[in-house]
């Protein structure tokens, strides 16, 4: 690998131990092993990533230097979102209303009325980032009595059986 005139071993050393930001530090950490000629099998090994990392690290040294290198952040951007923050807003306003049963129920009227379009993991991601959980009601079996679970509730259950000898 070419390096850089000014990119000796002190100089990658000094940046390197200088970082604060501990995903940049073993980024810097790694490039300035490869500057001591280290194997990328042995600079993967001691900053703890894997070798396809480091040969991708060394791909941005090599095509702009530390600039380069620099350029790039780990993590990503992601997907733009589909809905803007007013659209999240009024969906979010939508579900606390409690009309929706269904998490496919909220898909649907969010492609009526935005004419945008989810999968159901997307949806569930969507309402998981919104803090919404939609609320229904707990099944109730036909045969229930209502009078006697009032009861209980109230704390008939709590008296004391008559003591059979």
């Amino acid at each position: 690998m070419e390096w850089a005139a000014a990119d000796t071993p002190a100089a990658l050393q000094q940046r390197y131990q200088a970082e604060r930001d501990p995903q940049r530090r073993s980024q810097l950490h790694g490039l300035w092993l490869l500057r001591r000629d280290w194997t990328l099998e042995a600079v993967a090994e001691a900053v703890g990533v894997h070798y396809r990392t480091v040969q991708r690290w060394a791909a941005w040294y090599r095509d702009g230097g530390l600039a380069e290198f620099a350029r790039h952040k780990l993590g990503g951007k992601g997907n733009p979102p589909r809905l803007t923050p007013a659209q999240q807003a009024e969906v979010a306003n939508e579900v606390a209303t409690g009309r929706f049963r269904t998490a496919a129920e909220i898909r649907d009227w969010i492609q009526a009325t935005y004419g945008v379009t989810y999968t159901e993991g997307g949806m569930y991601s969507l309402l998981g980032r919104l803090r919404c959980r939609p609320k229904v009601p707990r099944p109730q079996h036909v045969k229930a009595d209502e009078a006697a679970q009032t009861a209980w509730k109230k704390g008939a259950a709590n008296r004391r059986s008559p003591v059979r000898v």
